[in-house]
Formats: C-alpha cells, sequence, structure tokens
C-alpha cells in the first residue's frame, strides 16, 4: 500500500472531531432541495433541474455513464488531485478503461474559511445535490477532515456515497492479518491529529484493537512535524513523522493508517516505513472502482 510524494501543508485539527477552520465568515445558504422535490429555481447549479427531478433520471445529466463517480473536493486542491490520480490510475491497472472513469468534480477552496458546523454541512449537501443531478452515480469525498461531517452530508443521498473509513476497515478484514505477537489481539495504528474519529470508532466496532498515538509522540513528533511542513522544513516534517511511525510499530501495531490529511503525502514512495501504513485514499479509490466494475456489469 503505497503513498505517492506530495509536499503540501494543510492545518491543524483540533482536539474535537470537529476540526476548526482558520477563518470565519458570514455566508448566506440557501436550502438544498432533495432529489424527487420540486426545485425553487429551475437554473440552480447551472443545470436544468426541472428535467432531473426523478431519482432515475438521466436526461440533462451532465454525464450518464453507470459507473460515473462523484467527486467533494477536500479542503486542499491538492489533495483532492492527489485522489483523482488515484482514481485514474487505479481504474486503469484494474482495466476498467484506458481512460479511468468517467467522473465529476466539485471543488471549492472556501471550506478552508468557514468556521461554523452547520454552514460547512449545508455547503457540503449542496455540492452533493450538484453531483447527484450532474449524473454521478457514486460519491465520495476524499478529505479526512470533512468526513466528521459525513453523517449529516450523506443523508438522504440517493446514491451510494461511499464512507473512507469503512473503505479502509473492509480492506484490512479482507487481508486476513496476524497478530504480531501469539495471543495478542490484532492492533491498527491511527496516526491522527486528533482522537481518531471515525476510524477509531468502525475499527473497534469490527473487533480490532486501536493504538493511538501517546501524549508524548503527539506533543513531541507529530504536531512539531506538521508545524514544520508549515515552515516548508520537508526533511525535518519527515524525520519526525518516522520517529511517531515507529513508536506506534514498536508498540506491536500490525499496520498504521495516515488518518490525517497533513502527512498522508509527507515521506517520499519508497520509505521503507511505507510497507507498513495504510493511505486511505487508496483504500477509497480501490473501493470506487470495484463499485463501478460491478455497476457495468449489472448495465450489460
Amino acid at each position: 500500500m503505497s503513498l505517492h510524494t506530495l509536499n503540501y501543508p494543510s492545518h491543524l485539527l483540533s482536539k474535537s472531531n470537529k476540526p476548526k477552520r482558520m477563518h470565519k465568515t458570514t455566508m448566506n445558504v440557501t436550502p438544498v432541495p432533495e432529489r424527487g422535490n420540486k426545485p425553487t429555481s429551475t437554473n440552480n447549479f447551472g443545470l436544468n433541474l426541472a428535467s432531473m427531478s426523478s431519482k432515475n433520471s438521466i436526461k440533462g445529466s451532465l454525464l450518464y455513464q453507470p459507473n460515473t463517480v462523484g467527486i467533494i473536493g477536500g479542503v486542499s486542491p491538492d489533495v483532492t488531485l492527489d485522489f483523482v490520480k488515484k482514481l485514474i490510475n487505479t481504474s486503469k491497472e484494474c482495466k476498467q478503461d484506458e481512460n479511468g472513469l468517467p467522473f465529476v468534480l466539485c471543488s471549492d477552496p472556501i471550506m478552508n474559511k468557514v468556521n461554523d458546523d452547520t454552514q460547512v454541512v449545508e455547503i457540503l449537501r449542496r455540492k452533493r445535490v450538484f453531483l447527484e443531478r450532474s449524473g454521478a452515480r457514486y460519491i465520495v469525498m476524499p478529505c479526512n477532515l470533512l468526513h466528521s461531517w459525513y453523517e449529516e452530508v450523506s443523508k438522504g443521498c440517493s446514491v451510494p456515497m461511499l464512507h473512507m473509513g469503512e473503505c479502509v476497515v473492509n480492506e484490512l478484514k479482507e487481508a486476513k492479518l496476524k497478530p504480531l505477537e501469539a495471543g495478542s489481539p490484532l492492533r491498527i495504528g491511527v496516526l491522527a491529529t486528533d482522537s481518531g474519529g471515525f476510524y477509531r470508532d468502525k475499527l473497534q466496532k469490527e473487533g480490532f484493537e486501536v493504538i493511538l498515538p501517546d501524549k508524548a509522540t503527539m506533543e513531541h513528533a507529530i504536531i512539531p512535524s506538521i508545524e514544520a511542513i508549515s515552515r516548508k522544513d520537508i526533511e525535518g516534517a519527515q524525520n519526525l513523522l518516522r520517529i511517531a511511525l515507529q513508536v506506534l510499530l514498536v508498540r506491536a501495531v500490525n499496520i498504521i493508517i495516515l488518518a490525517s490529511d497533513d502527512v498522508r503525502t509527507l515521506l517520499p514512495h519508497d520509505d521503507p516505513l511505507l510497507k507498513k501504513c495504510v493511505d486511505p485514499f487508496d483504500s477509497l479509490a480501490r473501493s470506487t472502482v470495484k463499485l463501478a466494475q460491478s455497476a457495468i456489469k449489472c448495465s450489460q
């Protein structure tokens, strides 16, 4: 499970599962009509919504292939583009299509400036509805940060919306890992800048023991690593991240989930430590392609 090198600074998450954004702006957000309800305007999102009121209607959609993917971009365009590349490459590797899957991408950097949970959910739901009406048959949200609001955003969605945490956990279950120590449970490390959030909950539900960075590792390795990224000290950030990973591995951890958008692509792809790590974007891309392949078979 490899990582591609793409160094970029993002921002620190707060200690809660609902992260802070850097700035607060005032936005006028109009209610989002669910698919099947009469829209308030036939010109919303630049589409003729009157022709798309039915869940199964494709007339007027931008794309209508049964394997069209809708992508809600994360707070960083670099992160979003990294996932798009993974999705295309995974599609080619699985012989889905030499040109990759058809997809609709909705990306808006204003998400990095909103500091209100209600506004975040409204904006994300507007993007989700836009993708549904554009012809997306599946929706993904390649961003650890935005998954804090997954439940609210996915509610009422007329097409499957993949959860990145579930994709990772399902692959770990299928891998049938064996404990590193006889008689011990399977231990999965979660390298995150918060409490481990949805990864911790979903892993524990499936019987995995979750190991999170201790306070010393967080204060002296992980947070300083992210701060080094902000200073453009990539080598220093990489060395600190390596320390954090090694500390987790010493605790008899089978595999480590890189659950932070800040460090997910920090190490070079040939770093030996990455052999013990999972990039959630890889799992999300593989799960998306697998679902798309099933849709193509059903439509034939």
